[in-house]
């Protein structure tokens, strides 16, 4: 934390020095008028402001206005008025001693003030007015990006790792984040993923990644916030078609038979415009839609199944790969009148894998090694989603607005071999090689069977879950004053969340599902309520706000520890802890009409506040809670148990999980298109759930293990972004993050591991978290060439309209537990988890493209190379190396010792090699 403290210093010292002597230069004056556009009259009372600085002045009954002492350089200069769009004159150069004119053309709107605003230019790099960190991300850059979907975008994000295909914003677990697709949540609550819907990158219109200080309005995230704006249909009709792929027929190096296709199209919604014309309805306002489809295809570059089996057979034509990713998604909008919108989104996606690439928190379902000889009898995973969201905004006045969210959203999930029934699995052999030793000295001969790869039966997994959300929140905004905008609100849902998981399904008697196994059948709800007050005062930007988020777990819960089974009532070990489990349960819940529940207030400050006229800083601090994000944390076992030597009970009586977090932060503008941002942070997490185990009064009755809110983490460091728009061919950007990340430990399953003897145990201190990467550093490189600015080299004019980007991104590698020797050559783990970082690891991505215009349609061809240089970026780490295992490396002991462990070579030691596709797209 000191180092952060005096890099922050040196930071506001440099900027102190190298900034003081603007004051001294020679000032300049600001002057023009405000009028109406139409009738040309002036606006008495509009409001200019120079943004960034204490500066500005209101309009004269003329509509004319006058700012001095204005110092030179780049500025956005807003103008303001009841009853008119707001416009900003944005990268506006002042020079010492200038008198500069700048008129104000405004344009009347029924819409309320601040909710439309026009920009001349283009958009600020600086803004002002966000007092929190945050990366606005628009189409056109998502366009010359290599990306599928929303999770490689935010990985590439300042602040954001992703670790074993895990999104972890500054330092959180990869449950703590929020995802919110126009504006309706999309997080599935049984397995705790933050984002539960498949959306092709195409589709978005904006994406925002908020990595601290959000404001009040944003609940149930302790990390960051992806808000994603879909793309809406215009006045014209537009679409595109892409198609790419690394088998174009004819050879690529690391082909991969990978196929994407992909089509969007929008514009007035063709049936209400044939309704008013052919038949005279009356149907107020206009009427838009858009469509987009996506199919990504893929054998990726492991060992992959001859055949998969969807969890329902009339999906196989979605299985063609080892990978298969489709969605459909559209949109409506109906604008009745000026003050009025009403939208409908839909979005149906389905995944089909047997999970090498799946985040799934805990669960570790990665590349099945040990089945890589039978990977047909290995579990096909089915993810399947449905959302349909409704929005509504009315303007009421030209202050005040409301918005009100009906979503519906479900999420299944499908894990089985071949789609049987748990019933009709066979138990998993390893018979091959049968290998013979001489006898011994007592003359017995020793006969060892397999290699630790499974040759015949099943995968020992069978889980299915399906959740069904309804979500409503509504929202309400108004212009107080010139000084404060107050916004409030409410948030709403309610579900039904099913799972049944089995282990070793082929140990089934009457009385259970297999060795181990839970079931349940749960209807919990939960909301918010939120205010939240915007105060602007002579340049200074202020977010006050506060959350109280509320949750009621259900009935299910009052009924099991109400009426234990009697599983638990013929284990008195157990039926004690469940007994005290209830009168704690009682004891610190509330009871709303017949319902138990919890709750917990957030309060929210954030502060951007110009220090000289290049540079603004800020600041925020707040509290983020989040209730128990996966459904097991609350429900395991409640009612259903097994004879299985570990289970991990579930809790009830769980606490939310919080976050308290500060940030300090200096913007310096260079010029109009040049931004640096540094950012310093500090999170403490804490009430972390976690596994613990409990030992009964009575030691014959053993001990149980249980989640409890008894572990913290923290998340410490310093972020710089430095951003460069285009200059004529030319802008890029550059992120480096250094950050450290330790807790009392990783997983909140690392009771039953310890149980289990895979792992040590809890250390009494802090340990580094697996996902720390303390330094991760990128940078992008764009070129645009567009028609009829081309440049001449030597003498010839070379093409035009083509252009390109390069990335470089540069990262500590994964962390990893080493083995120490003894002096006696004794080999053991070291006691502190991760405690180790493995060798830095480098990639460059290059997508290259060339247009070709006509008739209106533009034709575009690519290539987009990952890993161009092919660099080898370990996934699993040798700890006596701290790199992946490569023939000739040293092993430890116990990797010969066990003659059935699997050998070193794991084809998914390395992530994906480089990949060449190559493509074509129409737009128009």
């Amino acid at each position: 934390m000191r180092t952060i403290e005096n890099i922050l210093i040196l930071i506001l010292i440099l900027h102190i020095g190298l900034f003081s002597s603007t004051y001294a230069q020679q000032k300049a004056e600001v002057y023009g008028r405000v009028y109406d556009v139409k009738t040309g009259e002036g606006l008495a009372g509009a409001n200019i402001v120079i943004k960034g600085t204490y500066k500005g002045a209101a309009a004269d009954l003329e509509g004319s206005y006058s700012i001095t002492g204005v110092s030179s350089g780049y500025y956005d200069v807003e103008c303001s008025m009841i009853g008119y769009t707001v416009q900003v004159a944005a990268g506006i150069v002042v020079v010492p001693g200038e008198r500069l004119k700048l008129n104000f053309e405004m344009e009347a709107t029924v819409l309320a003030l601040g909710e439309e605003v026009i920009i001349i230019g283009e958009a600020p790099l600086l803004d002002v007015d966000n007092t929190s960190s945050s990366r606005l991300i628009d189409a056109e850059e998502i366009e010359h990006t290599i990306v599928e979907d929303i999770n490689e975008l935010v990985a590439q994000q300042a602040g954001v790792v992703m670790v074993d295909n895990e999104i972890h914003i500054r330092g959180g677990r990869a449950d703590e984040n929020l995802y919110i697709i126009d504006g309706a949540r999309v997080k599935d609550p049984i397995s705790g993923q933050s984002y539960g819907s498949y959306i092709s990158a195409d589709a978005i219109e904006t994406l925002e990644v908020i990595t601290g200080g959000f404001n009040a309005e944003y609940g149930e995230a302790m990390s960051g916030v992806v808000d994603v704006k879909i793309k809406e249909g215009g006045d014209d009709y537009s679409g595109s078609l892409t198609i790419k792929t690394d088998s174009p027929g004819f050879d690529l190096p690391q082909n991969q038979n990978t196929h994407n296709a992909e089509f969007s199209i929008g514009g007035p919604e063709p049936i209400t415009n044939q309704l008013k014309d052919n038949l005279g309805m009356r149907i107020p306002g206009d009427v838009y839609f858009f469509l987009n489809g996506y199919m990504y295809i893929t054998d990726t570059h492991l060992p992959c199944a001859d055949e998969l089996y969807p969890s329902n057979s009339d999906w196989d034509i979605f299985a063609p790969r080892e990978e298969n990713n489709w969605s459909l998604l559209g949109k409506l909008i109906w604008r009745p009148s000026p003050t009025m919108k009403l939208s409908y989104t839909f979005n149906r996606s389905i995944q089909i894998n047997q999970g090498y690439f799946q985040s799934v928190l805990d669960k570790n379902v990665f590349y099945p090694y040990s089945f890589q000889n039978n990977l047909d009898n290995y579990n096909t995973i089915t993810r399947a989603s449905f959302q349909h969201t409704i929005n509504w905004k009315h303007t009421l006045s030209s202050r005040t607005y409301y918005e009100l969210m009906l979503a519906y959203l479900t999420i299944g999930v499908h894990s089985a071999v071949q789609n049987k029934n748990w019933t009709e699995y066979q138990e998993k052999q390893d018979i091959y090689p049968i290998t013979f030793f001489p006898p011994n000295q007592n003359g017995e001969v020793e006969v060892r069977f397999g290699d630790g790869f499974y040759e015949t039966g099943d995968y020992s997994n069978y889980h299915h879950h399906f959740s069904e959300s309804l979500l409503m929140d509504g929202k309400i905004t108004s212009q107080v004053n010139d000084r404060h905008q107050i916004k409030a609100g409410f948030e709403a849902s309610y579900s039904q969340l099913q799972l049944l998981d089995i282990n070793d399904p082929w140990m089934n008697d009457v009385s259970s599902l297999g060795r181990n196994y839970d079931m349940y059948t749960v209807y919990p709800s939960a909301g918010a309520f939120f205010i939240q007050d915007k105060i602007e005062y002579k340049g200074m930007i202020a977010n006050v706000g506060l959350r109280l988020d509320y949750w009621f777990p259900g009935e299910y819960v009052t009924n099991a520890l109400d009426n234990p089974s009697p599983g638990i009532i013929n284990d008195p070990g157990l039926y004690e802890l469940h007994q005290a489990t209830r009168e704690l349960y009682y004891n610190e819940t509330f009871d709303f009409f017949g319902c138990r529940g919890k709750g917990h207030l957030s309060p929210r400050l954030g502060i951007s506040h110009p220090v000289t006229d290049k540079d603004v800083l800020f600041f925020s601090y707040g509290h983020f809670s989040q209730r128990p994000q996966k459904s097991n944390y609350v429900y395991a076992h409640l009612k259903s148990q097994s004879q299985a030597t570990y289970q991990l009970f579930g809790n009830p009586n769980l606490n939310p999980s919080v976050t308290v977090a500060y940030e300090l932060g200096l913007k310096h503008k260079f010029t109009s298109d040049l931004v640096l941002e540094a950012t310093a942070f500090y999170k403490d997490l804490f009430d972390y759930i976690t596994s613990e185990n409990v030992t009964e009064q009575n030691p014959r009755y053993g001990s149980h293990i249980m989640y409890f809110n008894r572990d913290h983490s923290r998340s410490r460091g310093i972020e710089f972004k430095l951003k460069q728009r285009y200059s004529r061919y030319f802008s890029g950007r550059a992120d480096f993050t250094y950050m450290i990340v330790t807790g009392k430990s990783s997983s909140p399953n690392t009771q039953l591991y310890i149980e289990a003897g895979l792992i040590d145990e809890k250390t009494l201190g802090e340990e580094y978290m697996k996902w720390d990467k303390p330094v991760v550093f990128s940078a992008d490189l764009n070129i645009r060439v567009p028609k009829g600015m081309e440049p001449r080299i030597w003498g010839w004019k070379i093409p035009g309209d083509w252009g390109g980007k390069i990335r470089f991104e540069y990262q500590s590698g994964k962390r990893y537990t080493p083995i120490i020797f003894h002096e006696e050559g004794v080999e053991y783990y070291d006691d502190d988890q991760y405690s180790e970082v493995s060798k830095p690891v480098h990639t460059i991505d290059l997508k290259l493209y060339k247009n070709f215009r006509t008739m209106g349609i533009r034709t575009q061809f690519f290539v987009e190379i990952e890993n161009i240089f092919n660099y080898k970026v370990p996934q699993i780490i040798n700890p006596l190396t701290g790199e992946s295992y490569e023939p000739g490396d040293p092993i430890p002991y116990s990797w010969y010792d066990d003659p059935y462990d699997l050998p070193p070579d794991n084809p998914a030691r390395y992530r994906r090699p480089r990949n060449i596709m190559v493509g074509v797209g129409w737009k128009f």
